[in-house]
């Protein structure tokens, strides 16, 4: 019977660590995709916008955890809608979180977008010119 108890219980100790442990994982890979999937938002807007000879707007709608792309007609379906992770927060910097490409693939406007993912915050700059950007963290 205390054979059984031991071995319970080192199983439970196992149990709860893997928990823990699997935790941070998560959170990385949340992070690891939304930023991905951003990336690849930020340059298929641009493409989009050269192609098509459009203006693209690229919206982000912290509120819902979202963001979506559209062309100049409103009333047209989005070209792109994410949802992403609650724990991820999107804040204003010097950038507005409404942008636009340009038919010519420029952006209508540069600056600083703030991300915190988790404990840890980042800074995503759009430079002027060709709508080029980087994230860094802070």
């Amino acid at each position: 019977m205390v054979e059984m108890l031991i071995v319970l219980s080192a199983f439970l100790m196992l149990s709860l660590t893997s928990a823990f442990l699997f935790t941070p994982q998560k959170d990385m890979l949340e992070k690891e995709l939304f930023f991905s999937q951003l990336k690849s938002d930020l340059l298929y807007s641009q493409q989009y916008a050269m192609s098509h000879q459009e203006t693209v707007t690229f919206h982000f709608v912290p509120e819902n955890n979202s963001y979506h792309i559209h062309r100049m007609d409103y009333y047209a379906p989005f070209l792109a809608e994410r949802h992403y992770s609650s724990d991820i927060k999107v804040e204003r910097g010097t950038l507005n979180l409404m942008f636009q490409y340009k038919p010519d693939g420029n952006i209508d406007s540069f600056g600083s977008i703030y991300i915190t993912a988790g404990s840890r915050k980042y800074k995503m700059m759009i430079q002027i010119g060709k709508g080029r950007f980087y994230v860094m963290e802070e």
